[in-house]
């Protein structure tokens, strides 16, 4: 018996929890006001309710459903920042699972995601005295990751011909040189597949405090504006599915700023709940066995 451990960031389920939600990011330290009218008025715009743990527990009930056809498995969903989180999460298992598997839900390998999932599972395994053989898996490489997106960007091609392909940056606070050479490689094979017009690769995130991964998607305005471009396709390459992060810093921030600029705005869909994803993760667990 095989237990999957599906990580993601989590998000709280209602406007009245982000309070909540957000003290936990904060250590438990006072929430900046500033961070607490932000991420209310994030939560607002989607009537209080993120798309994200949705779509992640039907992402874990299709996964279930593939792995059975492969052996006996279990998936067990556990997030960074909300309930359940990854200690309660490792704590309701049992010495009874042969193999337990925690996946994270980025694509791309990261120090960020050693840190903030790798220690925690290691230290709830201990804690809990589980003897059981363990796995994680930092880094989705598999061929059907661009099979997912060459599908999901081929529908924009008849209307747009300039094309941004954004990661989320992290913070330099650890060396992110396999983070970021595996997102501008995957760029570059996709850029290839396309050959659009005009191709941009750029970063999005926080970078109010310390260095962060660049360039930073506003940083390549001069070289839109030198272009002459008038529209941009930009393709999130660095989330596997839709959260407040996308439809917010993306899709109201960044697509004000272009349009203010004369430039038409379009978003490729991450893979989400898609068949294709959830046969990804089975391929990428299968090699991990």
């Amino acid at each position: 018996m095989n237990n999957i451990l599906l990580m993601s960031y989590g998000s709280p389920e209602r406007t009245e929890d982000v309070e909540e939600y957000l003290a936990g990011i904060f250590n438990n330290r006072a929430v900046p006001e500033q961070a607490l009218q932000e991420n209310l008025e994030k939560y607002r715009m989607v009537n209080g309710v993120s798309p994200s743990n949705k779509i992640i527990k039907q992402i874990g009930d299709k996964l279930s459903k593939l792995l059975k056809k492969y052996g006996n498995f279990d998936v067990t969903i556990v997030y960074k920042h909300w309930k359940p989180d990854i200690f309660t999460g490792i704590q309701s298992l049992k010495n009874e699972y042969e193999n337990i598997i925690a996946l994270p839900l980025f694509p791309f390998k990261s120090n960020n995601i050693k840190k903030s999932y790798e220690i925690p599972f290691k230290e709830a395994i201990r804690r809990n005295n589980i003897k059981t053989k363990t796995v994680f898996i930092n880094g989705l490489e598999d061929q059907m990751f661009n099979h997912i997106w060459t599908h999901n960007i081929s529908k924009y091609m008849y209307d747009f011909d300039s094309v941004l392909f954004a990661a989320h940056s992290l913070p330099l606070i650890d060396d992110e040189t396999d983070y970021k050479n595996s997102a501008l490689t995957k760029m570059d094979e996709l850029s290839r597949l396309f050959k659009p017009s005009t191709t941009f690769k750029g970063f999005y995130g926080n970078n109010k405090y310390g260095t962060w991964l660049s360039p930073f998607i506003y940083d390549l305005t001069n070289q839109m504006v030198d272009k002459k471009i008038d529209n941009l396709l930009v393709i999130p390459l660095g989330f596997l599915y839709e959260h407040l992060e996308i439809l917010y810093d993306l899709d109201v921030k960044y697509r004000k700023f272009i349009e203010n600029l004369g430039i038409k705005y379009g978003r490729v869909e991450t893979p989400s709940c898609s068949d294709e994803l959830v046969i990804l993760l089975k391929n990428v667990i299968m090699k991990n066995l």
